[in-house]
């Protein structure tokens, strides 16, 4: 599945150590993860998000206020992947971008509570079976280009695999993934047709909805612009279903609304007095986002 990312051989991470046959080699960090980022690849010293930011993440995942974005996610892999794929008994989902790793546990963990025990249930029903139904394997991974975020996915969520890689290079061999998740996150369209599987290999991306955290913009603008949706085509991709999911989020206290707000590039852009004023002011918030899923076109 793993490739190495100076040649692009293949190279397994449950190795010691980790070496591709032409002897590039890598470590593997005590919190579980491998760095996949050659620093010639780098273009700073720590790309992505720093400790601060992912830690906001963090924090504010932890309260499951994105609950329903994590639900539909499921519910729409449920519905969209080919029962062809289903059928195998094991789906590989990879999170491209994947920060700290919420999202990835999420949908993983969904999946096999869920929508595919759901799949399994009613194929036995038409089949005439009345065996238990058994739950279809799904693997998670994930990458990041900030180590830090890589760092925290390992160390929370140890059932996944984590790597530190760019999205513009992923570090896996060609189709190989089942199911690739872009959450609010950059990413390449000719990595996503490659990785993933030709015959109805899905991509889910999330994006932000017009009206998405426009309680916090309206106390930053005098007059704040709502998001654009994007609705253009992906080259190598047919589009299955596009929505918008809204939904209003309670926040039940200070330390709760400082989490969501560390989220944004308006908590290290404003003065602390603003900051301040804004956390004290803000009681809910509109959570508004675009979703779309896409199938390989062969």
């Amino acid at each position: 599945m793993w490739l190495c990312p100076l040649c692009k051989t293949p190279v397994s991470l449950n190795e010691t150590p980790i070496r591709c046959i032409n002897n590039h080699s890598f470590d593997k960090a005590k919190a579980g993860y491998v760095n996949l980022l050659p620093v010639q690849f780098k273009k700073s010293k720590m790309p992505g998000d720093d400790k601060a930011m992912v830690r906001a993440r963090r924090e504010f995942h932890q309260r499951n206020a994105y609950k329903p974005l994590k639900d539909r996610m499921c519910e729409l892999i449920g519905l969209h992947l080919n029962p062809k794929i289903k059928e195998r008994g094991r789906v590989k989902i990879y999170d491209a971008g994947c920060g700290e790793g919420s999202y990835l546990n999420a949908v993983v963990a969904g999946l096999k509570e869920k929508s595919f025990k759901e799949h399994t249930l009613q194929n036995q029903k038409i089949s005439g079976q009345a065996s238990q139904a058994q739950s279809i394997e799904v693997a998670g991974a994930g990458s990041d280009i900030s180590k830090i975020a890589v760092e925290l996915a390992a160390k929370a969520f140890k059932q996944h695999t984590f790597v530190v890689a760019s999205s513009f290079d992923l570090p896996l061999e060609a189709n190989s993934q089942d199911v690739v998740l872009q959450v609010f996150a950059p990413g390449s369209n000719d990595e996503y047709q490659r990785i993933l599987t030709p015959e109805h290999g899905l991509l889910i991306t999330v994006d932000p909805a017009e009206d998405h955290l426009y309680e916090i913009k309206q106390r930053v603008y005098d007059a704040p612009e709502k998001h654009q949706l994007d609705v253009s085509g992906r080259e190598g991709f047919s589009i299955l279903t596009r929505e918008t999911l809204r939904f209003e989020i309670s926040l039940l206290n200070n330390e709760h609304a400082l989490s969501l707000v560390k989220m944004t590039p308006f908590y290290w852009k404003l003065p602390q007095e603003s900051i301040t004023d804004m956390v004290n002011a803000l009681t809910t918030v509109t959570a508004h986002f675009h979703i779309q899923v896409w199938e390989t076109c062969v």
